[in-house]
């Protein structure tokens, strides 16, 4: 895929298908939320770019009423290595069944300046992989509520990952208990089972009374004990703020 070596997967687009509190604990390691549970976590949205012939879903984190925080794969262009129209993406907070809770369209892009689709990814290729949209109008926090974002624990602690997932695509995805090991550069490796779809998902520490997001999920690794790869959000999201006017 993509022409990546073999320990990595980038989560593509799945193409052709489509006030702020702590999750109660009662949430197991890997649980298709309800639409009750799924409101502490609206700012979670859908990415959906759709076309001619090209329907995509990913996940975003809302940061501010109006800036969502994703994968830059998510919004280019794969072939052409170019971005994807802003009129073709659109965010979609509170997607439960066939109900949403917000709509909005995109009126800018802020991509990584060193991402480029169509290079073999390393680690260090992957920490571009990182993406800041502004929204058409702000979300109300009735809509969805934004996330802080904030530095990676150490090494050891455990973090929590919210998506739309490309196999469970109506309903939020909750999986707690995701262990990391390492950070190399900005691309943090995380001991969590991911599939496709699950590209530009918040990675959140629950810490305190709200979650925290610290990073965006861009790759898994393929075969072997199930990883995955996030950028930091920390260090990406001032410079990404930098580039939109």
């Amino acid at each position: 895929m993509l022409g990546l070596p073999r320990f990595l997967i980038v989560l593509a687009v799945a193409l052709f298908s489509f006030s702020q509190v702590a999750v109660s604990a009662e949430i197991s390691n890997d649980t298709l939320l309800s639409k009750e549970q799924s409101k502490p976590w609206r700012g979670v949205g859908r990415v959906n770019v759709a076309g001619i012939n090209r329907r995509g879903l990913c996940s975003g984190g809302l940061i501010e009423p109006d800036l969502v925080l994703t994968a830059a794969h998510c919004v280019v262009n794969a072939r052409t290595g170019m971005p994807y129209p802003v009129s073709e993406i659109h965010f979609v907070a509170g997607w439960h069944k066939g109900t949403k809770t917000g709509h909005r369209r995109v009126t800018e892009l802020a991509i990584h300046p060193g991402y480029l689709a169509n290079k073999r990814k390393s680690l260090a290729d992957l920490g571009t992989d990182i993406a800041l949209i502004r929204l058409s109008a702000p979300m109300e926090l009735v809509e969805a509520a934004p996330f802080d974002v904030s530095q990676p624990p150490l090494p050891g602690e455990t973090l929590t990952l919210v998506n739309y997932r490309r196999d469970r695509p109506h309903a939020l995805t909750y999986q707690k208990d995701c262990p990391y090991n390492t950070i190399t550069g900005a691309v943090l490796t995380i001991n969590c089972p991911v599939v496709q779809g699950a590209s530009g998902s918040p990675v959140f520490l629950e810490s305190g009374t709200s979650p925290n997001i610290v990073a965006v999920i861009v790759a898994k690794a393929a075969g072997g004990p199930a990883r995955a790869f996030a950028v930091r959000a920390d260090q990406a999201v001032p410079m990404l703020r930098g580039l939109l006017r």
